[in-house]
């Protein structure tokens, strides 16, 4: 069986593994409305998505079909997603939508190859593909500062903002997300480092921060830190036997207890709604979300059970005169264009999520700190963004990442009964 591991790894496969990530990247960088579905950019997509097919069918198809075996629920939400085209009032925003939908399908395919068999490598490859990003955002914002912050003839002034190459700072945001999720991996899950893989992670972490609060996302801002504390909490508790885990757990509740009696006694209106709200720069509405949510329960209860459709939210939009290009919420969004039907098939994703995680900890993989500490905030984050099964979209790029891992893991172990390390 051929696998990406040893020589292949450094060799044949890395060029085109880096080359499919870039082009992804490339694709999702735009500057001005339209310009997402721009021919160069449909054609940039494309050749990505044709790349990692071609990697799959002619390197990996046992792994490629194994994956898909096990990814029903999702082939499910492809199929629904191309069949709602009978119901859409905009057929080529939901083919345009599709193709990107199945594109990330195989570029996170192969790339979960080099993830199971070399995640040192994995995670070093996006971690230069992301340094590279993030410095020029931060070159292009002193260099082009009218293009690289949000335009207030455009989007108004309630909402200024560092975007980069994005139309929009949550965009941005989003991207730092995914950032520091492979920042982490690679400082705490990997193993040993150069002084200048260290340095790398110094200062794309630096640069992160930077883009976090000139964009002032206050959602990814808050998602950021939570992501960096898990990866480092779990890596701190993986250490040691059950006995000193145990200690370890008991001294941080021990702290956080008395960290929370201290700040009742000195400052305990912290712990009312208003300063909560306040804390986070937001209102009671969630600056107006709340509408928003209204709506989409009234869309929803008029078509509950396949929705409007996968057009990006145009028929339904269309049908209730609003402006607005998402519902500021994953689970209304796909709730009004997938109705309950594509919610059941959503969580039984998540329960195959949940399924790996504990047959992770059963056999002691302390891999599952990938998956967990990206799902977890991942799905936070769609509290107040919507990023489920929405493509292009460099968190659901990484989510359908973390979903094949987590159903492919198995794929190269004994216990898989398909093959293994030794025998690949």
């Amino acid at each position: 069986m051929n696998v990406l591991k040893g020589k292949s790894v450094g060799g044949m496969y890395l060029f085109p593994l880096v080359l499919i990530f870039l082009l992804v990247g490339l694709s999702i960088l735009h500057t001005t409305p339209g310009q997402e579905s721009s021919v160069t950019n449909q054609i940039v997509a494309s050749l990505s998505y044709i790349s990692a097919l071609f990697i799959l069918l002619r390197n990996q198809w046992g792994f490629f079909s194994f994956a898909l075996k096990r990814a029903t629920p999702l082939l499910i939400m492809l199929f629904l997603a191309l069949a709602s085209i009978m119901w859409t009032d905009f057929p080529r925003q939901l083919l345009t939508g599709f193709v990107h939908k199945l594109g990330a399908v195989f570029v996170t395919i192969c790339a979960v190859c080099l993830l199971i068999n070399d995640k040192e490598a994995f995670f070093r490859i996006l971690l230069k593909i992301f340094l590279l990003y993030f410095i020029a955002t931060i070159l292009f914002s002193f260099v082009k500062p009218d293009m690289a912050e949000m335009p207030a003839t455009l989007y108004g002034e309630y909402r200024a903002g560092l975007r980069g190459f994005t139309l929009h700072p949550n965009t941005l945001g989003a991207i730092c997300v995914d950032g520091v999720w492979v920042a982490m991996c690679y400082q705490y899950l990997t193993g040993a480092k150069t002084k200048a893989e260290k340095l790398m992670v110094y200062i794309m972490l630096t640069s992160i921060i930077y883009c976090l609060v000139k964009a002032d996302s206050m959602t990814s801002i808050l998602v950021s830190l939570a992501l960096g504390f898990i990866v480092f909490w779990l890596k701190f508790i993986q250490s040691g036997n059950s006995s000193v885990k145990a200690l370890k757990i008991m001294s941080a509740l021990f702290f956080l207890l008395i960290s929370i009696s201290v700040l009742i006694v000195v400052k305990p209106n912290i712990f009312s709604i208003d300063y909560f709200f306040k804390a986070i720069g937001r209102n009671s509405t969630f600056t107006g979300r709340t509408e928003l949510w209204e709506l989409a329960m009234k869309g929803f209860g008029e078509k509950p059970v396949f929705g409007w459709g996968e057009d990006n939210l145009f028929t339904f939009l269309k049908f209730y005169h609003q402006p607005f290009s998402q519902l500021h919420n994953g689970y209304f969004d796909l709730l009004v264009r997938g109705g309950v039907v594509s919610i059941l098939l959503f969580l039984t994703m998540l329960f195959q999520i949940a399924k790996s995680l504990l047959r992770m900890l059963k056999a002691n993989e302390q891999n599952y700190i990938i998956i967990l500490s990206f799902v977890s905030v991942w799905l936070v984050h769609n509290v107040t963004e919507a990023s489920i099964f929405k493509s292009p979209n460099v968190l659901w790029l990484f989510f359908m990442l973390i979903y094949f891992y987590s159903i492919t893991w198995a794929y190269y172990r004994n216990d898989a009964g398909i093959a293994s390390n030794k025998t690949a």
